[in-house]
């Protein structure tokens, strides 16, 4: 038996697509209200959920908690309403919860169409009914499925975490490869704009809570980023790249350190920054792209060259480095060489037009010159 825990605030346009959607993966349905003022409970119950109220207390981790408690299934999955499981991958989960008890990271597809985000990425038509109308998305892994009974409790006002909980019941972090596909940020302006100031009010009361959560430490850099006050984020990111701890949080540090140096026309930190960050991280893909565009940036065309070659043979034909090699390319006027690729980014990006463009103009300049 599989229980969904989910909890909400106002969703009541979202609630019965939500639950007939997902209806055939979930043997019973949860739904925890925290002070909604539309008929999201009604809805709720009407379309098959228990409902429950927990009163807001500014804290995500406690009302997750509360709605953990409620489940009975012996398997428990969680899931925001702007969140969306394919159906194709129904078939999977219920197959993995007939086995033996783990507890399961799944990849929260954070949808997003805006190629600045540091961890931005295309999309790729593995979901064509699910991507359509995006331009690309970023990964998030989360502990989403897990077995019941285990004392589990997520931590932390916001962002909050069940993986310290996993780690104390002894359990070892397995990966299932099914996406969640979130659109929270996709959803307009007004939303996201209500969305971050929510999560800076309690991004900061999380530092207050515990001044030395480095993940906390890296929320709160993010925030002021988004609030245009990234010079006061670099002391907090450079505490961190100092003495925090090894791994993704540590990467993710040095990567927006990297940025914010660049900003400040401190280059040359950035890049040495991004160096460190491809030798303590080598098969994060977005250490080496930062790394191999500041190069281009700088002209610094021989470590460019050597950086993309090791990025190569580590991720092959991956769209993002197939960008920046065409960048490179054109700006060391190799334009014949450049066609190709350009054209290759066009197949594995069809959302971005512009690299066909890119391929004709290549073409004619080269056809101008004589080279072909």
């Amino acid at each position: 038996m599989l229980s969904l825990i989910a909890i909400a605030k106002n969703e009541a346009a979202n609630m019965a697509k939500f639950l007939r959607h997902h209806h055939s993966l979930f043997d019973e349905m949860i739904v925890v209200d925290t002070g909604s003022t539309d008929k999201t409970a009604t809805i709720a119950a009407q379309n098959g959920a228990r409902v429950f109220s927990f009163q807001w207390c500014d804290d995500f981790a406690a009302a997750r908690n509360f709605s953990l408690e409620q489940a009975t299934g012996r398997w428990v999955m969680y899931l925001d309403f702007d969140e969306m499981i394919a159906p194709s991958d129904f078939k999977r989960i219920r197959e993995v919860i007939k086995g033996p008890l783990a507890c399961y990271i799944l990849p929260q597809w954070n949808y997003y169409n805006h190629p600045q985000h540091q961890e931005w990425q295309p999309v790729r038509g593995r979901y064509p009914k699910r991507e359509k109308g995006q331009l690309g998305f970023f990964v998030a892994d989360q502990y989403r499925l897990f077995p019941n009974g285990l004392e589990l409790q997520w931590h932390g006002r916001v962002h909050e975490d069940l993986a310290p909980s996993v780690k104390k019941a002894g359990f070892k972090p397995a990966g299932l490869d099914v996406p969640i596909h979130h659109y929270g940020y996709v959803e307009g302006d007004e939303r996201n704009t209500g969305r971050n100031e929510m999560y800076g009010k309690l991004v900061r009361k999380k530092v207050a809570d515990d001044p030395n959560d480095w993940k906390a430490g890296l929320e709160l850099a993010y925030i002021l980023v988004q609030e245009n006050e990234g010079r006061q984020a670099i002391p907090i990111l450079e505490k961190l790249v100092t003495n925090g701890p090894e791994g993704p949080v540590l990467s993710r540090a040095q990567v927006m350190l990297a940025t914010l140096y660049h900003a400040d026309h401190r280059s040359d930190e950035a890049i040495a920054v991004l160096h460190e960050t491809v030798v303590a991280n080598p098969s994060w893909l977005f250490g080496w792209t930062d790394l191999i565009k500041r190069l281009i940036e700088g002209s610094h065309w021989e470590q460019a060259e050597a950086a993309m070659k090791v990025a190569k043979e580590t991720f092959g034909e991956d769209p993002l480095l197939l960008k920046l090699e065409c960048q490179l390319l054109i700006k060391t006027r190799r334009i014949v060489e450049a066609i190709p690729v350009a054209r290759r980014v066009s197949q594995l990006m069809p959302g971005m037009h512009e690299f066909d463009n890119l391929a004709d103009k290549c073409e004619a300049l080269a056809r101008k010159e004589g080279l072909i």
